[in-house]
């Protein structure tokens, strides 16, 4: 079955740690996670995936197309082996050499990561031509497009890359839990890391938007996403936005700019 005789699409946002699946039709949209290195063959990744489509009396036949973005290649050939062998199409994945409306204006636009083109799109269409995508991942990535076209950014090692990496070179220090506290001067161990990492991500973050409206001399629509970003909505008065979808968008964005329908 289609829901309602649109194309019936399958995203694929691959992340170092997870993959965010969506399932699109028109305004239609489900989503899950699964762990980025959960599977390791076609079927593998069918039999997480069957169940949770079956639920919603969604089979192979439904499927039309399937989009990727993803920043692990070794990946990218199960995923395309998976949509030939279920769905009978091939997959469909984000590139820099395959936009039909955005210029990608850095130095080396074939280096700009699929998700980060994925957000710039779903900037342009959804919020406006001068956007901020702050995108909270194992890495977060600030997007910045101006006047429609994408213009670069920033990568900033992720809150958990940062806490994994201080406790894999410390024996002493206690694991943490996310949590943003209201002073500046920790009194326990716990305390000293939560405001070490995270205040300083804050508050780096906080200061990158700022410079980066100060030197185009523009008002940005401030848009974040990503796995923890809701948790900091409330922290940060630039976060006005928060979209867990974006990238997801993006791609089906993209799908659209392949097919010539926008």
């Amino acid at each position: 079955m289609t829901l309602g005789g649109n194309i019936l699409r399958l995203l694929f946002d691959v992340g170092n740690t997870h993959i965010v699946v969506g399932l699109f039709e028109k305004d239609f949209l489900q989503t899950w996670r699964i762990g980025t290195k959960s599977f390791e063959t076609e079927d593998e990744l069918y039999s997480h995936l069957f169940p949770l489509l079956n639920r919603l009396n969604i089979y192979e036949r439904d499927i039309n197309a399937v989009i990727i973005s993803s920043v692990v290649p070794s990946v990218n050939y199960i995923l395309d082996k998976y949509a030939q062998k279920y769905y009978g199409v091939e997959a469909i994945f984000v590139s820099s050499n395959k936009l039909n409306g955005m210029k990608l204006k850095v130095d080396y636009p074939n280096e700009v990561g699929a998700d980060r083109i994925a957000n710039a799109l779903a900037l342009r269409k959804y919020y406006s031509k001068n956007s901020i995508a702050v995108d909270f991942g194992t890495a977060i990535t600030i997007d910045v497009i101006y006047n429609g076209d994408f213009i670069g950014g920033s990568i900033i090692p992720g809150i958990n890359t940062q806490m994994m990496a201080l406790f894999s070179k410390t024996a002493k220090l206690p694991q943490v839990e996310l949590k943003f506290l209201d002073y500046s001067v920790g009194k326990n161990t716990i305390d000293n890391i939560q405001i070490g990492i995270i205040k300083t991500v804050v508050y780096g973050i906080q200061q990158l938007l700022k410079d980066i409206e100060k030197e185009y001399k523009t008002k940005f629509d401030i848009v974040i996403t990503g796995g923890i970003g809701k948790s900091l909505q409330n922290i940060i008065p630039e976060f006005e936005n928060y979209d867990p979808y974006l990238t997801l968008k993006g791609l089906n964005v993209f799908y659209d700019l392949m097919k010539g329908e926008i």
